[in-house]
């Protein structure tokens, strides 16, 4: 059952430095035949959390969080996984068909295709875990101990979204839907992930334990707690268990539909 995830881990070992490679030139490539260039990979994200903030701390004033922090940094810091994951997902859904130049070559190994889109996002993701740490000490909170746990968080992240990535790329061949289905998919979870609420809000118990059924609730109260220096990821273990059972579980669903599907992946692209 884990043997796929196993021959996963050791092609990107081998490939670890074609795989850099193709990280670098994808992130060049994707702003290259724009005017300002990279200038746009920033901007873009930059604005949304403004126009968030505007909104609903200036704006309307909605309390959406518990008051402990300013909103700008609460924003900020789930923002910053919630960009990556978005990100990542979107693009390395159409990877093979991105790149189906090379789905057609039988002596490469398309396997990595998807992990190359995780690590070129990097790049973006490193930028604004600086702003917001940059913003932080601004309002005069230091990154502690605790701040280490934020690349704890950020493996767990890739690892979700290598299993969930494997799935819908794997199935995007097929059903060319499916980017307008993770589309949907995504304006929803943005508003049940706790980016712009905190879950201290809610009072009742049953919501609580409904919101944290979201992985992605690890992910970003986990982000906030690295740099708010709140708790260890150790002692929450059964939001940890939970997380990784899922984690687990995509990634053998991701593997397998992957290896069932990729002898069809030139027929179809």
């Amino acid at each position: 059952m884990f043997k796929e995830i196993y021959y996963f881990c050791h092609d990107i070992y081998q490939n670890k430095k074609l795989l850099i490679q193709f990280s670098v030139n994808d992130f060049k490539s994707r702003y290259a035949g724009s005017l300002l260039g990279i200038f746009w990979a920033f901007a873009n994200p930059l604005v949304t959390v403004l126009t968030y903030w505007f909104v609903f701390d200036i704006g309307l004033k909605a309390p959406l969080t518990d008051g402990k922090y300013p909103f700008i940094l609460f924003l900020l810091t789930g923002m910053v996984p919630w960009f990556y994951f978005s990100d990542v997902l979107g693009s390395a859904t159409n990877v093979f068909r991105e790149y189906s130049y090379l789905v057609k070559k039988v002596v490469f190994n398309i396997r990595i295709l998807p992990t190359s889109k995780l690590l070129s996002n990097l790049i973006m993701h490193s930028f604004f875990i600086l702003v917001a740490l940059v913003v932080s000490v601004a309002f005069g909170i230091y990154p502690n101990w605790h701040f280490l746990q934020l690349f704890y968080y950020m493996f767990a992240l890739m690892c979700f979204l290598t299993g969930l990535t494997w799935f819908t790329a794997s199935i995007q061949p097929f059903f060319p839907d499916v980017n307008q289905f993770i589309a949907i998919i995504m304006q929803a979870l943005m508003w049940g992930t706790p980016v712009l609420w905190s879950i201290n809000q809610f009072s009742n118990p049953t919501v609580q334990f409904v919101l944290k059924l979201n992985p992605l609730f690890y992910v970003v109260q986990g982000y906030r707690d690295a740099f708010f220096g709140g708790s260890w990821f150790w002692e929450n273990p059964t939001l940890s268990l939970y997380f990784w059972i899922v984690t687990l579980l995509l990634l053998v669903l991701g593997s397998n539909i992957f290896k069932r599907l990729k002898p069809h992946f030139s027929d179809v692209l």
